[in-house]
């Protein structure tokens, strides 16, 4: 029975070893695939983009957690959008829009710094993908805040042809600059989108309180027939 059990306790630290190694190998292998990655990053972005196809879904899928640099060509990146112009924002949405994914994320990180497409595509990736990312974050972010204010159209609406009454970036600018007494439609795309949103949101809210407050006359009306 001694002999047995000398035998197991030795196939017991053969194992563990084994499983040690193992181990070892495991971690030696993912720290070399991290430094492959952190290489990758550092790569010009337009090199970058043409060895994406060789990337797997997890390296791929991890890219949107990389951070906005504070410096990016030796300007300031803002780190959200909350005070860029509508204007800037108008043209962050029409760049988004294409499907050339070099093309886009070279062209939003143009557009947010002012530094040309060509010398985005030639600073390390590692930059471009943390503004790009910082961009579509804060893009959604805006988007949801202005889809909040679209109203549900009653069914009279629609027949009587409201969706005819939307006009899209024109209309909003329009509308702004009459509610503002603004004459040229350019010094609207100067202003902040957070104002004009503002300004969006209390007429929004001002015309909810007057439905629900006719609504209540409505229904005090029929009562007292």
């Amino acid at each position: 029975m001694l002999t047995l059990s000398n035998e197991n306790n030795s196939n017991d630290m053969n194992i563990n070893k084994k499983i040690q190694r193992i181990q070892t190998r495991r971690k030696r292998n993912h720290d070399r695939i991290d430094k492959m990655r952190r290489d990758r990053l550092m790569l010009p972005f337009v090199h970058f983009v043409m060895l994406m196809p060789y990337m797997t879904e997890e390296s791929i899928k991890s890219l949107v957690l990389i951070p906005p640099p504070r410096k990016f060509n030796k300007r300031d990146v803002p780190q959200d959008l909350q005070l860029v112009t509508f204007g800037v924002l108008t043209q962050l949405q029409r760049a988004a829009k294409d499907n050339d994914y070099l093309g886009t994320c070279c062209r939003l990180v143009s557009v947010l710094t002012g530094v040309d497409e060509k010398v985005v595509a030639s600073r390390r990736a590692y930059d471009v993908l943390g503004i790009v990312n910082m961009v579509k974050d804060e893009m959604e972010r805006i988007g949801k805040l202005f889809q909040a204010l679209q109203t549900d159209k009653t069914s009279d609406e629609v027949a009587a042809g409201i969706d005819k009454l939307e006009f899209g970036t024109f209309g909003l600018v329009d509308w702004y600059a009459k509610r503002m007494g603004i004459i040229d439609h350019e010094e609207v795309f100067n202003t902040p989108w957070a104002r004009i949103y503002q300004c969006m949101r209390i007429d929004h809210e001002q015309g909810e309180f007057e439905k629900r407050y006719r609504k209540i006359i409505e229904n005090r009306s029929k009562l007292k027939k």
